[in-house]
C-alpha cells in the first residue's frame, strides 16, 4: 500500500539536498525523517501520560528503521503459493 504525501517545493528541495548530503535516495531520507518524527511523538505521548500519572515508567521506544535488515530464508514454498493452492 502506498500513500501520497504533499510537500511544498521548498520542503521537497530541502529533502532532496539532505538526501544527497547523506548519500541516500529521497525516499530513504523521507522514511528516516518520518521514523524520527514517530519516535518523537511516541516519547512525547508517554511523557504526557507519565506526567498525568497514567504511566509509572517510560516504555522503550520502537527502533528506528534498520538499514542492515536481511530477511530470513525459509525453506519450502512461498506462503503466497500455499495460500493460492489451498483456495483451489
Amino acid at each position: 500500500m502506498s500513500k501520497a504525501l504533499e510537500l511544498s517545493d521548498d520542503i521537497y528541495q530541502q529533502l532532496t539536498e539532505l538526501a544527497k548530503q547523506q548519500h541516500r535516495t529521497s525516499e530513504e531520507m523521507l522514511r528516516l525523517c518520518l521514523a524520527a518524527y514517530e519516535t518523537t511523538q511516541y516519547q512525547r505521548m508517554h511523557e504526557q501520560m507519565a506526567a498525568e500519572g497514567l504511566l509509572v515508567t517510560m516504555p522503550t521506544p520502537p527502533p528506528l528503521l534498520d538499514d542492515d535488515f536481511e530477511p530470513e530464508d525459509i525453506p519450502g514454498k512461498p506462503l503466497s503459493e500455499i495460500i493460492l493452492e489451498d483456495r483451489i
